[in-house]
């Protein structure tokens, strides 16, 4: 991974850079997410144990109430200075069934515990992202996906989910229940909490991971030329650097474990103090890679592949396009960066998600190419993500509901094709209101409900 190739550029360019020390962390009293960018003050944080406890909190109180999981979203999701509740004790592996490689679980469970448990029982989650920290439900309500041409997103592999609505009522929803199911599994949080979830799982299976760095032209001719040949893809671009670091993924019957020695993320992070302090070193630093880093192979249960440690913050804005588009997108994006003289340490990170019949979510009806642009979290992301945003939005891109962007409901309503459906979905579960918060009044357009 390109975290542990900066490793190899130890002390370049440091004398340029002042290092000032991490922020101290948020008041105890507050809730921030992992980024630091999104933060509130809740009249009341509640961790309630089970479902009689939540239907009580949601029956006893008044405004709004957002739920929480792992808060790694960078969008206003969460927000609310009213209530805020925690599912973190709907926890861990609940049934499973070896025959159907179905595994249910607390919607609290965090994904890496998740996958984990699964493999104790014989089974792997047919896709998972990098991050593993975020909760099961955080991670179906916004879509969070891995990478690979037919492998769908987390909430394209829901089988059933239990949802408690703000008056108390649990329902347990699967495809038979048709737009109310595929509402759920891509729901922002804005139908209520969800308390439970079983995922269609697969046996479980070792991967092999290789990771190669390459000039970037010869990046963009091997994703679209074996973009079909490996079970995961992903290509991570260094557009001022002329780099590109390619990772590939593929299902092996060897369960020889492979895993390079861990590295810190310390000189990720002086990397990027360092240019922040001195930006023309972003293209000198980029364009050693190709020069100094060999191909390095990760080989192990899949769970343990997928996973990898960030501890070095950013703050993120996705786009999906039409897959079939995605490496024109990025081609556009990085002359775009250039020619704008644009200086970012972080790359651009682009995946491959199968479609799914989920209302809202970013692979509704399509499959997609997610192109990911991150920034230090110290560095004002404002000026790089409003030069990329124009050109995503104008190749009919979706934003990822999790990452930062400033669409409204107009503008959203005319890319998701199940929007209007989820509109009315919304207000028959929640006509009061109660899940709304400022942002999801405006990405969901809840006025017209008034």
């Amino acid at each position: 991974m390109y975290r542990r190739s900066l490793l190899k550029l130890a002390g370049f360019g440091a004398a340029a850079a002042l290092l000032p020390a991490r922020l101290s962390a948020a008041a105890a009293h507050r809730w921030a997410n992992w980024s630091g960018n999104q933060h509130a003050s809740p009249n009341a944080i509640h961790y309630p144990t089970d479902t009689t406890q939540l239907a009580d909190l949601l029956r006893g109180s008044t405004g709004t109430v957002r739920c929480f999981g792992g808060s790694h979203s960078f969008s206003a999701l969460v927000p609310t200075n009213e209530t805020l509740i925690s599912l973190e004790a709907f926890n861990g592996l609940r049934q499973h069934h070896s025959d159907k490689n179905t595994a249910t679980f607390g919607a609290g469970t965090r994904l890496g515990g998740a996958s984990a448990q699964a493999w104790a029982v014989g089974q792997s989650f047919v896709n998972e992202p990098d991050i593993n920290l975020q909760s099961l439900a955080g991670a179906i309500a916004t879509s969070t996906h891995g990478t690979g041409r037919d492998l769908p997103s987390l909430s394209g592999l829901v089988e059933s989910l239990t949802l408690m609505t703000a008056q108390g009522d649990l329902l347990s929803l699967n495809q038979s229940d048709g737009d109310m199911f595929r509402a759920a599994i891509c729901s922002l949080g804005a139908l209520g909490a969800v308390t439970e979830i079983t995922f269609k799982n697969q046996p479980r299976y070792f991967l092999k991971e290789k990771t190669r760095v390459m000039p970037l032209k010869d990046a963009f001719q091997l994703v679209d030329r074996d973009k079909d040949k490996h079970r995961n893809i992903e290509m991570f671009a260094f557009p001022q650097g002329g780099t590109a670091i390619v990772k590939t993924m593929d299902i092996i019957d060897d369960d020889a474990l492979i895993f390079p020695e861990d590295n810190s993320n310390d000189l990720l992070e002086m990397a990027c103090e360092t240019t922040m302090h001195a930006n023309w070193l972003v293209a000198p630093i980029q364009k050693l890679l190709q020069y100094l880093i060999k191909e390095e192979i990760k080989q192990g249960p899949a769970h343990r592949v997928y996973a990898n440690v960030r501890t070095v913050r950013f703050n993120e804005m996705e786009y999906t396009v039409d897959a079939d588009q995605g490496l024109a997108v990025l081609e556009n994006l990085c002359e775009e960066i250039n020619r704008r003289d644009i200086d970012v340490m972080f790359p651009l990170e682009f995946r491959y998600c199968a479609a799914d019949n989920s209302l809202i979510g970013m692979f509704s009806e399509r499959p997609g190419a997610s192109i990911s642009l991150h920034q230090y979290y110290k560095e004002d992301a404002q000026p790089y993500f409003s030069a990329a945003e124009p050109l995503l939005q104008k190749a009919g891109g979706r934003p990822h509901w999790g990452k930062i962007h400033t669409m409204n409901a107009e503008q959203l309503s005319g890319i998701y094709p199940g929007f209007e459906k989820f509109q009315a979905i919304r207000q028959q579960l929640d006509p009061q209101k109660r899940f709304m918060n400022t942002h999801l009044q405006k990405i969901l357009g809840v006025g017209s409900f008034s």
